[in-house]
């Protein structure tokens, strides 16, 4: 949006997708047209990677009609990758990492609904009014993976790499290593579908343990596809983060208005149970319709706090049933369970009432502490710049893979903090239509010092990295012991 609160145009009046400089100050800097990106599709959502691995982050945008993958020329302006393979779909989600291990970073198409008036049926409320058409009156789409070849070209292998799933209506995913014998250099998949079973996509192996460039779907057998009344939900948004600290991954979802949230809590076995009402986020999200979500250490005490924006898909005038809804914020005890903070405390935004949508975790003032964006339906994009007080010590880790994809996805860092081990991985996808910034916040509290931080490569590899600058910003690169650090925003130079 510009200042006043209008959504970008071209010349010829046609809404465009908008790309801002973060200029360092506190202010974002419209430069669309500098960097060459005249989107004017109806966008969806986007994912971030670095597609031909020249170290600079390219852009895939999932559209209505054909996705667009921006690459990054370097200087600050994008080119539009010709790409015959995305077409005629409607992808709501999207994914760009490395998923067969060779090193190029692939694309993964979330799509949600077919048919040919998919995009014009009208359909009656039980009163006979017009009213919003339910998932469940049209096909469904089968998502689409596509192998980058090497050659600026991108093959479509859904069906040979077991991606092809029918049955879904999908609106979120995010690639993670999830349990521990996912094979080196591979990734699991969980894709949240709208009113039907969830998919999880396990990486499968050889008996050598090299990975096969096959994904089994795994999801109700693991305890994922469904509630744990059994029942599929209208599942959107995912949050991905160890919340009790007992190192596995656990899964977060968000669903439609009466249904409540789920949180997932993976086991030893590698089992998922349905913990949300023990976690205290059961009754806070039930008459809630939740969109985007993310875990994040809000207050780098080293435990996962969690945000979620809400809102409603159609206005209905029905009490208890609002059309615009208040975000909202929820503080981790540090065992896991959460209890939602008033919006008194957390600042003017919280108080308010949207039609919130996706929702992004970043560093933007670059002081350590995590920062969110959150997207809306009817009005201006919102950025919240944590001010938390009493926040504790940090370092942010910037992750370089030389073996398989150069983003590092799926590397795991851990370390001890008092009588807790913890962990962090770098994911992608990041659940509804958005794509996080690469980084991983390590939160340290009242520490002193930062302890030994053991990290684990997607490759398979282990090192070990001791003394890392307290309250400094960092990059780790696969394979060497060197600790580069980066100059802070107000150092000499920058």
């Amino acid at each position: 949006m510009d200042p006043g609160g209008r959504p970008p145009t071209d010349d010829s009046g046609r809404h465009r997708d908008l790309v801002c400089l973060n200029t360092g100050d506190g202010q974002l800097l419209d430069v669309s047209s500098q960097a060459k990106v005249l989107e004017t599709r109806f966008s969806q959502g986007l994912a971030v990677g670095d597609v031909n691995a020249d170290g600079f982050p390219d852009v895939m945008v999932a559209n209505l009609s054909a996705n667009r993958l921006w690459l990054n020329n370097g200087d600050g302006t994008f080119s539009d990758m010709a790409w015959s393979g995305s077409s005629g779909r409607w992808t709501t989600s999207c994914l760009v990492v490395d998923l067969d291990g060779d090193g190029l970073p692939d694309l993964y198409e979330v799509n949600y609904l077919a048919g040919e008036d998919v995009f014009t049926r009208r359909c009656e409320g039980p009163d006979g009014s017009r009213g919003i058409c339910t998932p469940q009156t049209f096909s469904t789409a089968t998502d689409r993976v596509f192998r980058n070849t090497g050659d600026g070209r991108f093959e479509d292998v859904s069906a040979r790499w077991g991606l092809d799933r029918p049955g879904g209506s999908g609106l979120g995913i995010v690639a993670a290593r999830l349990f521990p014998e996912t094979p080196a250099g591979s990734l699991d998949l969980f894709v949240a579908n709208d009113t039907r079973a969830n998919f999880l996509f396990r990486a499968s192996a050889s008996e050598d343990g090299t990975p096969l460039a096959r994904w089994d779907e795994i999801a109700l057998g693991r305890g994922v596809a469904l509630n744990d009344s059994g029942r599929a939900e209208a599942c959107m948004g995912i949050a991905v983060g160890d919340v009790d600290a007992d190192g596995h991954l656990d899964l977060f979802v968000t669903n439609f208005l009466d249904e409540t949230n789920t949180l997932y809590r993976q086991d030893a076995q590698g089992g998922f149970s349905d913990r949300t009402r023990s976690a205290g986020l059961e009754s806070v999200s039930r008459h809630q319709l939740g969109f985007g979500t993310q875990f994040l250490d809000a207050d780098l005490d080293g435990v996962l706090d969690l945000v979620v924006t809400n809102g409603h898909i159609e206005e209905t005038g029905e009490e208890g049933r609002p059309f615009r809804m208040p975000p909202q914020f929820f503080w981790n005890d540090g065992s896991g369970r959460y209890r939602q903070l008033s919006a008194k405390g957390l600042g003017e935004f919280f108080g308010g009432a949207y039609l919130g949508r996706g929702l992004a975790r970043l560093d933007f003032d670059r002081d350590g502490a995590p920062d969110v964006a959150i997207s809306h339906l009817d009005r201006p994009a919102a950025l919240l710049v944590n001010r938390s007080a009493g926040r504790g010590h940090r370092v942010v880790v910037r992750l370089v893979g030389t073996v398989g994809g150069r983003d590092a996805i799926g590397t795991t860092l851990s370390y001890r903090l008092g009588p807790r081990r913890v962990m962090r991985q770098l994911t992608a996808g990041d659940g509804f239509q958005a794509s996080n910034q690469r980084v991983v916040v390590l939160g340290l509290g009242t520490s002193k010092s930062v302890p030994e931080v053991q990290v684990t490569w997607p490759s398979g590899r282990q090192q070990g990295f001791d003394g890392l600058p307290l309250d400094g910003e960092v990059v780790l690169v696969e394979g060497r012991a060197r600790v580069y650090r980066l100059p802070g925003p107000e150092s000499p130079g920058r």
